[in-house]
């Protein structure tokens, strides 16, 4: 039930704001698992969720920049498995803990810069080597900690983009993400029967979340959307280090 009830929490949030569920799901589910397998379910459910809003957001996506950070992604996944066979429950955790927090004094700083004027970034005239360089890192901590999203957010946060426009870019590069993830995972690690059940129980809270997260989306403005984020980010990392 536990379970049930973080995956409901997180796929509402995710679907509201374009990410969230890891930060949300990942630490809860290596408490109660207790397993680094805990990963790979978040891995499992995170492609059936953005599937749906892929197909719902497709008009609102823009593509032109998005192969060079898929270009990236791709280099990292072998990275990301290799710290994932490396590292064990514990480090995981430490390493998800502190990359929460630095994620979230960063999004905090950019905040507060913005209020300040601070001019936003036009991502079709950014260098490719820099898109990539973002890409690389989601591929790295989409496979080892079922984590593409903070580093993509906090990257996007920082662009031009409107609200649908992050949330359809977000969801895009979760389906790839964590479709190579899974790949990776089943190659070089082994997915367990229990995983692909755990994640069977908990899909139908996911994808309720999913249908409620989108509704809400058309209530949240662009500065509410850009502060719950922040919010997000740094209770999971409050709560993280509080666990560890």
């Amino acid at each position: 039930m536990a379970l049930i009830l973080v995956t409901l929490i997180a796929s509402v949030v995710q679907s509201a704001t374009g990410f969230g569920f890891a930060l949300i799901a990942v630490p809860v589910y290596l408490l109660i698992l207790n397993s680094a397998a805990a990963v790979q379910v978040v891995i499992i459910i995170s492609i059936a969720m953005s599937i749906p809003l892929v197909i719902k957001l497709k008009n609102e996506r823009p593509t032109n920049f998005m192969r060079w950070i898929f270009l990236g992604c791709l280099i990292g996944f072998p990275i990301g498995v290799y710290m994932f066979l490396k590292l064990d429950l514990k480090a995981i955790k430490a390493v998800v803990a502190t990359f929460v927090i630095l994620i979230s004094i960063s999004n905090a700083w950019q905040m507060f810069l913005s209020k300040r004027g601070k001019d936003l970034l036009d991502v079709n005239k950014l260098p490719k080597p820099l898109l990539s360089f973002v890409g690389l890192f989601s591929g790295i901590f989409g496979v080892a900690m079922a984590m593409p999203g903070p580093t993509l957010m906090l990257f996007l946060s920082r662009t031009a983009l409107r609200k649908n426009e992050v949330r359809a870019v977000m969801m895009a590069i979760f389906v790839f993400a964590y479709s190579g993830a899974t790949i990776m995972q089943m190659v070089f690690v082994g997915i367990e029967k229990q995983t692909w059940i755990n994640s069977a129980i908990v899909l139908p809270a996911a994808l309720l979340g999913v249908y409620v997260g989108h509704l809400l989306s058309k209530k949240i403005n662009e500065r509410l959307f850009k502060g719950i984020i922040l919010v997000i980010l740094i209770l999971t990392g409050v709560f993280m280090l509080m666990n560890l």
